[in-house]
């Protein structure tokens, strides 16, 4: 919402490297990089630039939380709005688009819907 571009000195965690590596796939950012200062490493973002607020700004449904994890199985994923979307699950074969996970017929923790 404030329009800016890059994100910067983000602390790095493998699941954020991850999950950036599904927003990279799916266009929904459009790089990322990983910088290592001796033992440190962070994260700088590129977001996509906005030229249309209303519809470059994609709206994002947090399932999972610390106190709450929300387990799905293969059989109850859906299309994330009508195979436009994002969601991201948390499976045994690591981090997946719903859509791939449902054809593998793995379950695991939803983390994220964005579209």
């Amino acid at each position: 919402m404030a329009r800016k571009v890059n994100v910067d000195w983000v602390v790095y965690s493998k699941f954020k490297e991850n999950v950036l590596k599904l927003l990279k796939e799916y266009s929904f950012i459009k790089e990322y990089e990983v910088i290592e200062e001796g033992n440190k490493k962070t994260l700088n973002i590129t977001l996509n630039v906005v030229k249309d607020p209303i519809n470059d700004i994609p709206e994002v449904k947090f399932f999972s939380k610390p106190s709450r994890p929300w387990y799905v199985g293969y059989k109850n994923l859906k299309a994330v709005a009508g195979g436009k979307g994002l969601g991201i699950i948390s499976t045994s074969q690591g981090l997946l688009p719903v859509h791939v996970a449902k054809q593998k017929k793995l379950g695991g923790e939803l983390i994220a819907e964005i579209y």
